[in-house]
């Protein structure tokens, strides 16, 4: 079975050097398959053209995902998914977007992003990346796939997703991932999984930029102080982690530095209300009434 994560090593030119880390995948995948990453190492876009997916991705939990629906999932993100229904799923990976015009022509939207409530719901493919992907998967079988085709059919798909998507769609699946600084935004969540203390000033450092610079850039980018964000994906994180088969209390104080049970305690009090050994306990019961 494919992993369906795993970042392909493709073909380029002798001659030419690229570092563009975008590919296209499908995988055709049986009912009671599972996928987990805690820590994507890049932007994901799921397709389903056939079949049923569940998705966990950070706080949204068990999202279905259907025939002819696709979402995206951000760098950094926690992801757990179940098939549901045999399907048949398109990935599709990408660093960043790689045209500055579709940049700039999809930051325009950032007035209409502020104006809904981001849920992680799936939106309808076009008919006409339907079709694109198909294409793609032909191609593909035919041996071509070298990382000029897929750095191609990135450019490709964002263009169709502007002049075929329908605005409403659009800027609810684009909302993830435009901002005033798409570059900034991405690095933030690239070095953020690199912490070893949790604290501002090494997120700030890991980025290349001194401690004021980054408050100030961060405040407009994120809408909010760089502790309170820490904070607040620490508890996305580690809920999904203590979610997750086999853990133990133990695990999860190590992995998320916690020093004290009674630290340990407070904090999940604080953001879920519960205590850790109950979110054990609540996960194992669902997992079996499954």
């Amino acid at each position: 079975m494919s992993d369906i994560f795993k970042i392909r090593t493709l073909g380029v030119c002798k001659k030419v050097q690229l570092d563009e880390k975008t590919a296209f995948a499908c995988h055709e995948l049986k009912q009671g398959i599972e996928f987990r990453n805690r820590d994507l190492p890049l932007n994901f876009i799921l397709f389903v053209l056939g079949g049923t997916i569940e998705v966990s991705c950070n706080q949204y939990e068990n999202c279905r995902i259907q025939q002819d629906q696709m979402i995206m999932m951000m760098r950094s993100s926690s992801v757990h998914i179940r098939v549901v229904k045999k399907v048949m799923l398109y990935v599709m990976y990408f660093d960043t977007i790689l045209s500055t015009c579709d940049q700039q022509l999809f930051n325009a939207y950032l007035p209409d992003t502020e104006k809904i409530t981001y849920d992680f719901k799936p939106v309808g493919i076009p008919q006409a990346i339907v079709q694109f992907l198909k294409q793609i998967r032909y191609v593909q079988e035919q041996k071509v796939d070298c990382i000029h085709f897929n750095g191609i059919k990135h450019r490709e798909f964002f263009i169709l997703l502007r002049n075929f998507c329908p605005r409403e769609d659009l800027v609810m699946f684009i909302t993830p991932l435009i901002g005033r600084s798409l570059t900034f935004r991405n690095k933030v969540l690239e070095k953020y999984a690199q912490l070893k203390n949790g604290r501002v000033t090494e997120l700030a450092g890991l980025v290349g930029m001194g401690r004021k610079n980054f408050d100030k850039q961060f405040r407009k980018e994120f809408g909010t102080s760089p502790a309170k964000w820490m904070l607040q994906e620490k508890a996305k994180r580690l809920f999904i982690f203590l979610r997750e088969p086999d853990v133990t209390i133990t695990d999860a104080m190590d992995r998320f530095y916690f020093n004290s049970s009674a630290h340990f305690n407070r904090f999940c009090l604080k953001y879920y209300k519960k205590t850790p050994g109950t979110i054990i306990k609540e996960a194992r019961i669902k997992k079996k009434k499954r």
